[in-house]
């Protein structure tokens, strides 16, 4: 629902030349437990090779040693476990939906009382029975299907790995022991991936739910404010402090917060005059 913050401040008697929305930050806790998530899709492939893959992988050895021949039965065995495992990490990608929901959920929310509270101070306009959950619906719907991608891309990216290790370890007669070392450093690449985008998506929410709400409340334009990162892009540095419309190149092609690990904001600005 669209609703008129410039009409509402005037009628409670404010008069300064703009309003400026809240910057909103999402909180470690909030990252966290989206990397606790995607993390549990990857301790399937972590448990999995330790107590399946690689046991599988030894026997595989030991047998083809014995018959100084590589069979396909002995290599279907470490096939099998593998598609065990697999079938365990689709499982959990499965109900990673529903889980991703009532984490973003709960993010909306606590971003829309932020928001609310921000503008309350501001403005003295109380927009509680007026801002709903549902009027981000299409962003969150949007988000969810963009991370149930990202954590199923992360597992069969483990399992290619780990797929290619073995088969490699068995065509080469690589010692267990150090097939378990490669495939521990897969997992551990994954574990890597499943935590920064877990940190990148947590900050990809927040950013979509700014331009929202801000768009909501009328504020079509905004304040670039840089993330101070130490690795950062030139051009964005280079906006800091500028205003941009939403419906500007920069706001509809790359707006604070949207470019892979970008930590930059949108300050929502709505001129009164």
């Amino acid at each position: 629902m669209k609703i008129d913050l410039a009409r509402l401040a005037k009628a409670q008697g404010i008069r300064r030349p703009r309003i400026e929305a809240p910057q909103i930050e999402p909180t470690k806790a909030q990252r966290d437990d989206l990397a606790r998530l995607y993390m549990r899709t990857v301790r399937v492939w972590v448990t999995g090779a330790r107590e399946r893959i690689v046991p599988a992988y030894e026997r595989a050895l030991a047998e083809q040693r014995a018959a100084d021949a590589l069979t396909r039965d002995r290599a279907g065995d470490v096939e099998v476990e593998i598609e065990a495992v697999n079938n365990e990490a689709v499982r959990t990608v499965f109900t990673f939906r529903g889980l991703f929901q009532a984490w973003a959920d709960a993010l909306q929310t606590w971003h829309m009382r932020r928001f609310v509270s921000a503008l309350l101070y501001a403005t003295k306009v109380d927009l509680t029975t007026q801002m709903h959950a549902g009027d981000v619906e299409e962003t969150i719907e949007d988000v969810i299907a963009r991370n149930v991608a990202l954590v199923r891309d992360v597992s069969d990216q483990a399992r290619g790995r780990i797929s290619d290790i073995v088969f490699r370890g068995l065509q080469n007669r690589t010692p267990a022991r150090e097939v378990a070392k490669e495939i521990a450093e897969a997992t551990g690449m994954a574990r890597r991936r499943a935590l920064n985008i877990a940190m990148d998506q947590t900050q990809k929410l927040s950013s979509a739910l700014d331009r929202q709400r801000q768009l909501q409340v009328g504020m079509t334009s905004f304040e670039w404010r840089h993330s101070g990162k130490l690795h950062y892009r030139p051009e964005h540095l280079a906006r800091n402090g500028k205003v941009f419309a939403w419906s500007s190149d920069v706001g509809r092609n790359d707006p604070p917060g949207m470019a892979p690990f970008c930590g930059c904001k949108a300050k929502g600005v709505l001129e009164l005059e």
